[in-house]
């Protein structure tokens, strides 16, 4: 097992509404029973192998050697190929593509403008669909947003959520400063030093225990959010790419020269030369100073091939790009310290596996660059099952010892879907529906949010934000509410015949308060 990704974090606060008729379904389901695709992707020294035919593979289910009865080659860029494709009429010629733009971030600063600027300028075509998650926030950007305003709408949130971000940032810097604080101040009143160790002590449990905080808040990925993710990204038709950027976590760490440090230290070298009980002090405090050094700087492990195959399954291609920012401080015992820094290896294999790259840089437009030209290479094998009853797992086979290859080699279980199923009623998904304005009322539903128990029966705790501007991106309406709800599914209808004619823009943000899940959506109307 690899270490545990903090970028995988980001990839999973996420609840998705997927749109697909019955009959697009009914279509798959015969499909899937009759012919089987098994992607593969295969390297050589860690470089995507091209120019491999149907000869070169073998197909086994279970232990029966398989007929490959279909094979084709999938080969994809993020590259817009003819700059006459970024206009409205060539586009509906072209397919749209499917980006998920996530972006974990602390600053919104000039190299990721930058960056933003890229992808609208360099990558996204007219007819693209775009779903983007930020921080702990989702929205979807699609062709029914106007295009000019995508990015204007990106920025805002980008810049709201950093200073969030930020804020959230501080307050643990704080909380640790205090708790410093007050642990030095007992001790400069206490003349007996006897007194000292139960103060650290106490101390560095306190910091201990805020650092436990921030890292399931903000460095545990939640595979079950992931799943939920990869549904998703099943369900969606075309080609699909997921593009992160994430800038590396920070947390408030003693300076090995401050003054805290050094009693500490003092205080430790007392008590290993004074009395023997004393010594068992001094043995906890370096074994809470050593616990405290070890958990900033590595990550838990990962399920790395796991999420990877997951990443096969869906048929997605996942690049990441991963940049550093700056703190500074003016306390002489803190300083803002990278966390968990043994991600790039991990983060790597997950990228390379999915046709992707990684990459270090403080630059993301020139690092986007680099890679628009590179082109993922898989290899797409079918077969038809000779018992489509009994889901055997897959096993890929090529003559040459030297490729290594990598497929989901339990294609045909539906896995994804069978752990959301025992997850719903634990961990359930938010999703707003139905989102329409009728007769000059804005109707939705919200669904699938977490209902708990209190005295009088089952309660959902629901917030929702609504918000509205003009083509002039001039914001008319800025409301949100906070409410129970009794049954497992909330209709909203709010009444704005007091518009007047022309083109708006509807954003709903609905706060599952007890989950913690947040949805957004988003709608253009002309009213009448």
């Amino acid at each position: 097992m690899k270490r545990r990704i903090i970028f995988l974090l980001i990839l999973f606060d996420l609840i998705f509404s997927v749109w697909l008729s019955s009959q697009e379904e009914s279509i798959k389901e015969k499909v899937a029973v009759v012919n089987i695709e098994v992607p593969v992707r295969v390297f050589l020294d860690g470089a995507p192998v091209a120019g491999l035919t149907k000869d070169d593979f073998q197909l086994f289910e279970g232990k029966v050697k398989q007929d490959i009865n279909g094979f084709y080659v999938r080969k994809k860029k993020l590259a817009v190929e003819n700059v006459a494709i970024k206009s409205e009429t060539a586009s509906e010629t072209v397919p749209g593509r499917y980006f998920v733009l996530i972006f974990r971030l602390i600053e919104y600063n000039e190299q990721m403008k930058n960056g933003v600027s890229y992808i609208f300028e360099h990558i996204l075509r007219d007819n693209d669909r775009l779903l983007v998650m930020v921080n702990d926030r989702t929205l979807t950007l699609n062709r029914d947003v106007w295009q000019v305003k995508r990015q204007e709408l990106l920025d805002q949130v980008l810049s709201e959520e950093a200073t969030k971000a930020r804020q959230n940032l501080e307050k643990y810097f704080l909380t640790v400063q205090n708790d410093l604080d007050q642990t030095k101040l007992r001790m400069l009143l206490e003349n007996d030093t006897s007194f000292y160790p139960p103060k650290i002590i106490s101390f560095l449990e306190k910091y201990l225990s805020t650092w436990d905080e921030f890292k399931k808040k903000y460095l545990i990925p939640n595979l079950d959010n992931f799943y939920n993710f990869a549904r998703h990204l099943e369900k969606i038709k075309g080609e699909k790419w997921v593009l992160s950027f994430f800038q590396i976590e920070m947390f408030p760490n003693m300076k090995i020269g401050g003054s805290m440090r050094k009693q500490i230290e003092e205080v430790i070298a007392l008590l290993e030369s004074a009395r023997s009980e004393d010594s068992v002090h001094a043995r906890i405090i370096s074994q809470l100073l050593e616990r405290i050094n070890r958990e900033m700087n590595m990550a838990d492990d990962f399920p790395i091939e796991e999420v990877s195959k997951m990443l096969v399954k869906v048929d997605t291609t996942y690049h990441s790009f991963i940049m550093s920012v700056q703190r500074e401080t003016i306390s002489e015992d803190l300083e803002y310290k990278r966390v968990a820094s043994d991600i790039q290896n991990s983060l790597r294999e997950i990228a390379k596996q999915s046709g992707g790259e990684v990459i270090f840089s403080g630059n993301i437009g020139s690092a986007l660059h680099s890679i628009v030209e590179r082109e993922d290479i898989s290899y797409v094998l079918t077969y038809e099952p000779n018992n489509p009853a009994k889901k055997e797992k897959v096993r890929v086979v090529l003559a040459n010892p030297k490729y290594r290859l990598f497929y989901d080699d339990n294609i045909r279980a539906d896995y994804i879907g069978d752990y959301l199923k025992k997850k719903k009623a634990q961990d359930p998904t938010l999703q707003v529906t139905r989102m329409q304005v009728v007769e000059s009322k804005l109707q939705l539903e919200i669904v699938d949010f977490k209902m708990a128990e209190t005295n009088k029966g089952l309660r959902g705790n629901l917030n929702v934000t609504v918000r509205i501007r003009d083509e002039q991106n001039q914001q008319l309406y800025d409301q949100n509410r906070t409410f129970q709800a009794k049954e497992g599914h909330v209709a909203v209808a709010i009444d704005f015949s007091w518009l007047k004619s022309g083109k708006y823009m509807f954003l709903v943000e609905v706060r599952d308060l007890l989950s913690e899940k947040t949805v957004m959506d988003i709608l253009q109307v002309t009213m009448d």
